[in-house]
């Protein structure tokens, strides 16, 4: 069933013709169990519990409306309460109000038989029970509700319960002004990796641990799925130096020179209590994922660029399928030279050019990928694009060029990336020594052993890997002399920061000397200048890539140029 949408004006008076036909005519959030109203200038507003219509303490054990919501199907049910029988028809919908925003809620029909007499003992159904106060609530729900409410492993609230403790706050006390934060671990799927899904856990419960210790009465906080937590509190109640603080102590467990827990906080500050919850959690969400690259514990608050900044990369993923299956994902090549300045190799780099012919840069849309399991799709079209360019240059002048790539670690999530290359490799005859792999230094930072395993795997197999970015990270040197890599590429920012300064520029003429007795061959990035590419090279440099010597080239103009 397609869910039908209207204007709040066309809902309006659909309601008001279905109130001839039905005894109740109402709107509800069946995730805060709450009745809405819309006004008549289309501005939406939350009221009292939805099951209260039946006197009951808690959600209906068989809410109509939630599955209606959830699978987006209309749904019937039928309560029995002081001899009536209700029948209810549950319809999801869309509604777009004066602000050109769209709200799902579920329109609920209700008819009232009042001529129910028989088989109903006591005015309840066999299927209720009467609570001590009168109040009326389906047989078992006191346990049934706090499973459906709960996370069982943190025994916080889960989305469920958090929507519809913070819609109590708000309707119960409107006057104080409250936040909405948001958080999570970089990479927690990392630890989980490493360390065993028990090590996971009992960080996770680390952190409810300390919900519960730091957060007061007036406070809704719980665990939504894995590593991502909420919390709803008085505005100025909320010191963020000690929260910073508590995050900082439960990094502490683990913490080692192969992984580092960073927790990343958004915060939304409630300006319109008459949004659903779970529109105030995407908000703060919004300014979580903004911090997506921060490898430190750092927190940031939603504003309106933000929201512009999501819902532009949320149109990006939405065609990025079918853009990269259309062909619209291109790759160019930046040559590398060797000190004579004969070209000696390349680097794929890719472009995104437009059906009408405008080129994007990377720059604009790979960090939206990065926070997605796209990335991974655009990396395998990548490899596939240069496996295919080094076959067509066999028998020919360039059959002898190296061609790097990028791996980025959310390829080792979603596929098994050596198998995929080697397939690659056989599926286009070449030889694997034409492919540079290239790993991030600052990658490296993050689960360092691992990424270690992934370099020397793909050496095995016959690849050549880089450690690439080299300066920006701060890898240590205990860690530099353990890295099994052919090349290292300094990055622009390392050399750049040479120019000026004296001591930058000994502990890069230190790094290069050390990686030459490591064995490892240096490339230097980001070269721009004639007086950059002279010194590099008198400090033994063996292959240079930059702007002075080239900026990243189609395919077509790199073959009429070499």
């Amino acid at each position: 069933m397609k869910v039908e949408e209207y204007t709040y004006e066309e809902l309006l008076k659909m309601m008001d013709y279905m109130k001839r036909m039905y005894d109740t005519v109402r709107l509800v959030d069946p995730v805060e169990c709450r009745e809405i109203s819309i006004d008549a200038i289309g501005c939406l507003h939350y009221t009292k519990e939805c099951y209260s219509v039946w006197s009951a303490v808690s959600r209906c054990s068989n809410c109509c409306s939630y599955r209606a919501m959830m699978s987006a199907k209309r749904q019937t049910k039928e309560e029995i309460y002081q001899n009536n029988r209700y029948l209810i028809q549950s319809i999801p919908i869309k509604v777009e109000l004066q602000d050109k925003s769209t709200f799902e809620c579920v329109l609920e029909l209700i008819s009232i038989d009042t001529a129910v007499t028989e088989n109903v003992s006591d005015s309840a159904s066999p299927n209720q029970v009467i609570t001590p106060d009168g109040r009326q609530m389906s047989q078992g729900m006191t346990e049934s509700d706090y499973i459906v409410t709960h996370d069982l492993l943190t025994r916080l609230y889960n989305l469920d319960g958090v929507c519809r403790e913070i819609r109590r706050l708000l309707v119960e006390d409107p006057d104080v002004d409250r936040i909405v934060v948001t958080g999570d671990i970089r990479h927690f799927r990392t630890l989980n990796a490493r360390y065993g899904r028990q090590r996971g856990n009992e960080v996770l419960i680390a952190i409810a641990d300390m919900l519960r210790k730091r957060c007061g009465a007036d406070t809704v906080y719980g665990r939504l799925q894995a590593d991502h937590f909420v919390l709803c509190m008085p505005e100025e109640r909320f010191d963020e130096g000690l929260f910073m603080d508590a995050v900082e102590e439960i990094g502490k467990l683990v913490d080692t020179e192969n992984y580092h827990l960073y927790f990343h906080l958004g915060v939304y500050r409630i300006d319109d209590p008459d949004i659903p919850v779970t529109t105030m959690i995407e908000r703060a969400d919004i300014a979580l994922k903004s911090l997506h690259d921060h490898r430190e514990n750092i927190l940031t608050y939603y504003t309106k660029r933000l929201l512009k900044q999501a819902e532009e990369a949320e149109e990006f993923l939405s065609t990025f399928e079918q853009n990269l299956a259309d062909g619209q994902f291109h790759i160019y090549l930046q040559p590398i030279f060797g000190a004579d300045k004969k070209i000696k190799a390349a680097e794929a780099l890719t472009r995104w050019i437009k059906p009408d012919g405008t080129l994007v840069t990377p720059d604009k849309y790979i960090n939206i990928l990065e926070r997605s399991e796209y990335i991974a799709k655009l990396d395998e079209k990548n490899w596939e694009l240069v496996m295919r360019q080094l076959r067509s240059w066999l028998n020919t002048s360039r059959e002898k060029l190296m061609i790097s790539v990028n791996v980025s670690p959310k390829d080792f999530f979603y596929m098994d990336a050596l198998k995929v290359v080697k397939k690659l490799v056989h599926n286009y005859r070449i030889n694997p020594d034409q492919l540079l792999l290239e790993f991030s230094e600052v990658d490296l930072m993050n689960d360092t052993e691992r990424q270690f395993e992934l370099m020397d795997a793909f050496r095995e197999a016959g690849f050549k890997v880089a450690v690439d970015n080299f300066g920006i990270g701060h890898v240590s040197l205990n860690m530099l002399k353990n890295v099994h890599a052919d090349y290292v590429k300094f990055d622009k920012a390392f050399i750049a920061g040479s120019d000026s300064d004296e001591r930058s520029r000994m502990v890069l003429e230190a790094s290069i000397k050390l990686c030459q007795n490591l064995g490892l061959s240096v490339v230097a990035e980001g070269v721009e200048t004639e007086q950059q590419f002279e010194y590099l090279k008198s400090l033994g440099c063996e292959l240079f890539q930059g702007y002075y010597l080239s900026h990243p080239i189609s395919i077509k103009e790199f073959e009429e140029e070499y």
